[in-house]
C-alpha cells in the first residue's frame, strides 16, 4: 500500500486554487513601507509604549 492508495491521503492533494490576479505595484508599495520601517528603527526613530492603552491613546491621538 501507498500513500497515494489512502483515501485521506487523496483529500488532501486536490488542486491548489491560485489568486486571480497579483497587483505588482501594491505589492511594491508594501514592500517600501517595510523597507522604511526598518531604515526608521535602525535609525533610532521609534516609540516604545508601556502597555496596551498607551499605545491605544497614541493611535487615536489626533
Amino acid at each position: 500500500m501507498v500513500c497515494s492508495d489512502c483515501p485521506e491521503a487523496t483529500d488532501l492533494t486536490t488542486s491548489v486554487i491560485k489568486p486571480a490576479k497579483v497587483d505588482r505595484e501594491a505589492g511594491q508599495e508594501f514592500i517600501e513601507g517595510i523597507r522604511d520601517g526598518l531604515e526608521d528603527y535602525a535609525e533610532g526613530r521609534y516609540k516604545v509604549f508601556k502597555d496596551a492603552d498607551e499605545l491605544l491613546a497614541y493611535l487615536l491621538s489626533p
